[in-house]
């Protein structure tokens, strides 16, 4: 069940952008893309997500901790889903400038045990991108947040930074447009510097990926 709903998030998303293909009601505007050649030939991308600004939903089990917390409010889980160790998330993305170009879709599921993330990066005046990365445990950012010395429940500053992907546990698996045919690693640090007196998060997000066309 927990794989079918996250699928059928993904294919819907999917089938939104190629309806945009087809049938195209706006022409949005092409953004420069802020890319740097790395020494292998590959490219350098960084799209960030500025916290709490650009997070449009949550839904979670209570398993995976703050960020599983309802936002809005009355966004829930579907009730045979509310007890899974599952999260999904929405965020507005931005390029390394600070432009708001596109918005991404994140679900993060334990099922047996094996955690695994994924990221669905729509970009409307260039394409859409798709990350895979295992190995996220439950609560990853609360226990960040615990060793920097934020009680539970309460409000807190400070900083701390947590690559989520552990090392080089994330792939880019493919895209469209001008994604198309490429594939590589990305990294996602979480950088935390505040958490407010109702539980919203504070900070960025980054998605640093390295992407070489295979096609």
């Amino acid at each position: 069940m927990r794989t079918a709903f996250i699928v059928g998030v993904l294919l819907g998303l999917a089938g939104i952008l190629a309806a945009a293909k087809y049938v195209p009601w706006v022409n949005p505007p092409r953004l420069p893309s802020h890319t740097s050649v790395v020494a292998n030939g590959g490219r350098a991308e960084t799209f960030v997500i500025r916290l709490p600004a650009d997070r449009l939903s949550a839904q979670g089990g209570a398993a995976v901790g703050l960020r599983g917390d309802a936002f809005p409010p009355g966004a829930v889980l579907p009730e045979p889903l509310d007890g899974a160790p599952l999260l999904v998330e929405q965020f507005k993305v931005r390029d390394r400038e600070g432009n708001v170009i596109g918005v991404a879709a994140r679900h993060w599921s334990q099922p047996g045990g094996q955690a695994s993330s994924a990221w669905l990066l729509v970009i409307p005046s260039r394409g859409a991108l798709l990350l895979e990365a295992d190995g996220e445990p439950a609560g990853a950012i609360d226990a960040a947040l615990a060793a920097a010395g934020r009680a539970s429940g309460s409000a807190w500053s400070g900083s701390t930074t947590v690559d989520v992907t552990r090392g080089d546990s994330g792939r880019i698996v493919g895209g469209s447009g001008e994604f198309n045919g490429i594939e590589g690693r990305y990294r996602e640090t979480w950088t935390v510097t505040g958490v407010g007196d109702s539980g919203e998060l504070k900070g960025t997000i980054e998605l640093s990926t390295v992407s070489f066309v295979t096609g």
